[in-house]
């Protein structure tokens, strides 16, 4: 009995598709660093660097000094939260997770965030800057989880 000769096709794996979007964790990382430097810039000799990026950031977030970290005697250019954001982002863009999960964090970030948020504005705390950084960091992790998930299950699914 005469076998034919199969052709195995390997369909390609996430793990192919990896590399090509590592280096977009750079962007909010980026925009990080930038937001912990301004304060280091003011204080040494680079006001207007300093004064543009804070402007800048002035367009994405509130900026309330109670609710920001301080450097150098000077507030960064983020509230503690978006900070938080910005370092998820980061993380989340280099992980990988089903569709279904990552959507059910982001869904349990975004509550945590908004119950945060009202029990804040309701007076039953302070302004707790760690928690805000962390709800943060989980917010852009998964909002970015999400994401690079989606895409990464789109370029590795067949086309019909």
């Amino acid at each position: 009995m005469a076998s034919s000769p199969q052709i195995a096709i390997a369909p390609q794996s996430p793990a192919a598709f990896l590399p090509a979007w590592r280096w977009w964790a750079l962007v909010p990382l980026g925009l990080a660093c930038a937001a912990v430097l301004e304060p280091y810039l003011l204080e040494h000799g680079s006001p207007l660097v300093s004064l543009v990026l804070y402007r800048g950031f002035s367009l994405v977030c509130h900026q309330r000094p109670e609710r920001s970290f301080w450097i150098s005697g000077a507030e960064m250019a983020v509230c503690s939260r978006c900070l938080g954001i910005y370092l998820g982002a980061a993380v989340g863009l280099l992980l990988r997770a089903s569709r279904r999960i990552a959507l059910r964090l982001l869904i349990a970030a975004v509550a945590l965030n908004f119950f945060d948020a009202l029990t804040e504005l309701a007076g039953l705390h302070g302004k707790w800057l760690v928690i805000r950084f962390a709800f943060g960091l989980l917010l852009g992790s998964a909002a970015t989880l999400l994401i690079s998930s989606s895409v990464a299950a789109t370029a590795t699914s067949p086309v019909d």
